[in-house]
Formats: structure tokens, C-alpha cells, sequence
């Protein structure tokens, strides 16, 4: 009798707290189209509640404020993102770009089901569509529709893509909200990825993204999947490839350092023939932000903890993962299994084969040669000391992951100097600190061997000749982009113009062609200086 009393209790507990619930769906999902005039939004209710649809076209989160559906909505230019968000100035006098009159505008329709007291009952639906005979142009890029209500991003206090109340005029190169990071500073938001099928739908958070970029009008964004928006990964965004992420990027075409804008992009694409270190997915996309077109960027992985989780299936908090040389994690805390082999390192002598075998169980070798090779073929000039990053999980080696390729340039330099900091002829990033592994690991006979045939086998696939992995990524790239560009330009002024674009890629070409040759002959040198013949 106690027991069902009990029970009887609860179920009355319970009771007031359930209400009648209203499932929204549109008549048709977003997408990209070229023959649909009209969308209906479809309700269910499981009670006979009285209710009323609300809906935006500004990618805001609908109230009893907003507009009231009536009848299925026309699908033309007035019902086109009503957001100006593009207007509002989101960085210093400095880099500040042009604001062009109007921005290329599409669909994006958010709704939810109200009752009589103005409580909301059902999810906020939402989808983009885009129209092609109404944006007055086709694109070879996939659409990436992003909606957040705009007080997150532009809230004077807390919004997280203006200098705003964190912007201290005497520290302007690393203050403003767009400083701000952690997950207290994370927005709600709803992400679509369109091409011939809807690959991605779903809620997520966002936050702001990157280094120095946060200060350019184009910002980097990062999304996270979280049970509290709905699912723990996002669905598989990347072609060929079944992979589900937990965090994922939207890197701006304004963070590279010259107006090709796709060094990153093409490099991850030649990282993934060299499977001994990690390297990202990527791949470009168009940004719609609450309707408005936000320019080129590339969709891309993040190289943190769930990285490696979403790739092995390692518990994140297993993984140990430094972001420089001196084994701090994200946290800023110094690793200790990290350091303690850069300590070893210091007075090791590898030129004895049990040292070196010692070195190879607490690292792995393969891993990072093809990193430092890897690396110098493509000429980055933000490395070794920065843009670093290694783990190791469960008393695995450490291995190393390649990320941020923006700094590939038209112009060599001493990357071989550079990579063994060489006195005289280094480029900023290099250190003693960041080169000691590599220069330690040459006093061995048995790895210049290693070394030296990973090497030649790496230039080959870094020729320019025709048919080579280097070339035809770089011309695909260059085919996918090239319609885009002038929307691109006319966005944010990066590149200036079209011209000034195509006039970058063919300096890449060019560079290309010169520069494998060139890195090829100067480790061929270093390997005769080690062997102890310099001619």
C-alpha cells in the first residue's frame, strides 16, 4: 500500500508539468532550388490547445512579436533575410573594410508555436533557401547557412564579433569582445550546410574563432554540438567520409596572408597523403549569417581533443594534446610526459642506436618526419615555434598534427634554416626549443637514411609537373572558387578585385614549380653536412 501510494504520488508530481506539445515542419526541407514558389508550415499537436505560428526572415529566434503565419508563405524577393546585420561596423578604424550598399540576401525562415498565454510550445524550426533564379546567380561552392540572434553578435557588452566593452583603445591589437573565449561567451545558433542535399540541419552554439583575424570584418567562427542544442556531433559534413565531428570551424578567406586566400585548404588536401600525421577535413563553403552573404570560407575540423576522439575514438580526456614547444595544453598547463622528454632530449645522444630507439618509443618518428617535411615543402612561414600541435593518449608516442597553412606565401625562404634554426638566415617562428627534436634526431645514421628517402618521395608528390597530387588540388581549388571571387571582393574588398586574384594564383603556380625543386636540393645538403661530406 506504501509502494502505490508512492507511485501514486509521483505520477501527480508529474502531471502539471506536462502540456500540449505542437511539432512544426515545413512543406518542403531547405535546400537549394531552382522551382519552388511557395513553403507551408505544418503543425501536429498532440492536445486540443489553441496555438499560433510565429515566425523571422532575419535569422532571430521568433516571439509572439514576430510575424504572424497566416497562409503558405510566396517564396520571392520580399520575403528575403530582412537582417541589415552587415551595416553594423564590427571592427577597429584599422581594419575596417568596405561596407558595400547591399549584400546578396536568401531565405531563411525561423518558426514556433505559441498558446494563448504567449509560452512557446514546440522547437523553433528552421531552413534556408535559396533560390537560384532569385539570387540571380549559381554558385560551385556548397551553402553554409548560419543563424544566431543578432544581440550575441552585436550586443555592445557581450556580443562576440565587435570591439564593444572590451576594447581598450592602448591595447587595440589584442582587446575586444571578439577577445572574448570560453564557453560563457558561446551563442546559440542553427547551422545548414546546402548543396544537392541537405547535409547538415541542426542547432549548435557558436563562439568567435581564431588569432589575429578576430580583428578583420570577416571573422573565423567556431560551432560546437552539445546535447543541450540536440545532438553530441554534428552530422557528416565532409565528402567521402563517414566522420561525425563535435566541433567544427568556419575559417574566413580573409585569414590568409595573401589574396589566394586557399593556402590552408590546399594544404590540408596534400596532408591527406601523408597519413602519418594528423591533418583536418576541409573544404569551402558560401556563409549566409541570418540570410546575408558573408563571403568565402572553409568548413574545417578543429585540431583539439575532440579531434582526436572524433578520429580514434578516444575518450577526449584521455588525450594529452600541447600547443607548443614548452608542452602547455589549451588550459595553459604544462605537461609533464611532454616536458620530461624535451628535458631528456637536451643531453641526449643520439647518435648511439639504444638512445635512438629510446626517442622512437616516446615518439613517433614517422609521424614527425612527414610533419617537418611536410612543413618546409609547403613553405610556411608561421613555423616551427608556432602553430604547433602533438598529442599522445594512454602511453601512446607522441605524434603531430598539421593545422594553419595560411602563412604560405609566393616567395621562399630559408625554410631548411628555418626548421633547424640555423643562425643568420632564420624566419620568425623558429627557436632552439621548437628544432631541438629534429636537430637531435639527424646525429642518427640509421634515420638520415629514413629521412633522406621520405624526403625524395615527398617532393614528388610536391612537383608542379602535370598529374601530380600538388597540381590537381590546386587546380580544382582554383576552378571551385573562381565564380565566387567577385562576390568575395565586392564583400570585404580581400581580394581587391578579380584581377588582382587571378594575378595571386598565378604567382602560386609559379612558385610551385621553383620551390620543391629548392627545398629538395637544400636537404640533400644538410643530410651531406650530417654525413660528413658538405660538397
Amino acid at each position: 500500500m506504501r509502494r502505490l501510494w508512492l507511485i501514486l504520488i509521483g505520477l501527480f508530481a508529474v502531471i502539471p508539468t506536462i502540456s500540449a506539445q505542437v511539432t512544426l515542419s515545413f512543406s518542403k526541407p531547405g535546400g537549394c532550388y531552382t522551382d519552388i514558389s511557395s513553403i507551408s508550415i505544418l503543425a501536429e499537436s498532440d492536445g486540443n490547445i489553441p496555438f499560433q505560428i510565429h515566425y523571422t526572415l532575419n535569422g532571430g529566434t521568433p516571439s509572439v512579436g514576430s510575424f504572424l503565419y497566416k497562409h503558405p508563405l510566396t517564396l520571392n524577393s520580399k520575403l528575403h533575410s530582412t537582417s541589415n546585420i552587415y551595416k553594423i561596423p564590427n571592427t577597429t578604424e584599422k581594419y575596417k573594410s568596405s561596407v558595400p550598399p547591399d549584400v546578396e540576401r536568401v531565405i531563411v525562415i525561423r518558426a514556433a508555436a505559441f498558446d494563448k498565454k504567449g509560452q512557446r510550445c514546440s522547437e523553433v524550426i528552421t531552413s534556408t533557401y535559396v533560390i537560384f533564379p532569385l539570387l540571380g546567380r549559381t554558385t560551385r561552392l556548397p551553402v553554409l547557412s548560419l543563424c544566431v540572434d543578432s544581440a550575441g553578435l552585436f550586443d555592445h557588452e557581450q556580443g562576440i564579433f565587435i570591439p564593444g566593452a572590451n576594447f581598450d583603445p592602448a591595447h587595440p591589437e589584442e582587446t575586444g569582445n571578439y577577445f572574448l573565449s570560453g564557453k560563457e561567451h558561446e551563442i546559440a545558433g542553427h547551422v545548414e550546410l546546402l548543396d544537392e542535399n541537405r547535409m547538415l540541419s541542426q542547432n549548435c552554439g557558436v563562439r568567435a574563432h581564431g588569432n589575429i583575424g578576430r580583428r578583420y570584418a570577416q571573422k573565423g567562427l567556431s560551432l560546437y554540438a552539445r546535447e543541450e542544442y540536440g545532438k553530441k556531433k554534428f552530422d557528416c559534413v565532409f565528402e567521402n567520409t563517414s566522420l561525425k565531428s563535435k566541433h567544427l570551424i568556419l575559417k574566413p578567406f580573409r585569414c590568409a596572408w595573401t589574396p589566394l586566400g586557399f593556402q590552408d585548404h590546399l594544404c590540408q588536401e596534400m596532408a591527406k597523403l601523408f597519413t602519418s600525421f594528423e591533418s583536418l577535413f576541409s573544404r569551402p563553403v558560401i556563409l549566409f549569417l541570418n540570410g546575408e552573404y558573408w563571403g568565402i570560407y572553409f568548413l574545417e575540423e578543429k585540431p583539439d581533443e575532440r579531434f582526436i576522439q572524433s578520429h580514434y575514438g578516444i575518450d577526449e580526456k584521455e588525450v594529452h594534446m600541447v600547443r607548443d614547444w614548452a608542452g602547455r595544453d589549451k588550459n595553459g598547463n604544462i605537461d609533464t610526459l611532454f616536458t620530461a622528454m624535451m628535458d631528456w632530449l637536451q643531453t641526449a645522444d643520439l647518435t648511439k642506436n639504444q638512445q635512438y630507439a629510446e626517442l622512437k618509443r616516446m615518439v613517433d618518428v614517422s609521424s614527425f618526419t612527414d610533419y617537418v617535411l611536410f612543413e618546409t615543402f609547403i613553405g610556411n612561414r608561421d613555423w616551427p615555434a608556432n602553430n604547433m600541435r602533438c598529442w599522445s593518449a594512454n602511453g601512446s608516442s607522441w605524434r603531430f598534427v598539421f593545422f594553419d597553412g595560411d602563412a604560405i606565401r609566393t616567395q621562399s625562404f630559408a625554410e631548411v634554416d628555418n626548421a633547424l634554426f640555423k643562425g643568420g638566415r632564420q624566419c620568425w617562428p623558429s627557436s632552439p626549443e621548437a628544432t631541438l627534436l629534429l636537430r637531435r634526431l639527424l646525429q642518427n645514421p640509421q634515420y638520415r637514411s629514413y629521412f633522406l628517402k621520405r624526403m625524395r618521395e615527398m617532393a614528388k608528390a610536391f612537383s608542379f609537373r602535370r598529374g601530380t597530387p600538388l597540381r590537381t588540388h590546386f587546380n580544382h581549388t582554383v576552378f571551385l572558387l573562381k565564380k565566387e571571387i567577385p562576390y568575395q571582393s565586392k564583400r570585404f574588398g580581400f581580394p581587391k578585385n578579380s584581377c588582382q586574384w587571378r594575378h595571386a594564383v598565378r604567382h602560386q603556380r609559379r612558385y610551385w614549380r621553383r620551390h620543391c625543386r629548392k627545398v629538395e636540393r637544400e636537404w640533400q645538403q644538410v643530410i651531406r653536412e650530417y654525413n660528413g661530406n658538405p660538397s
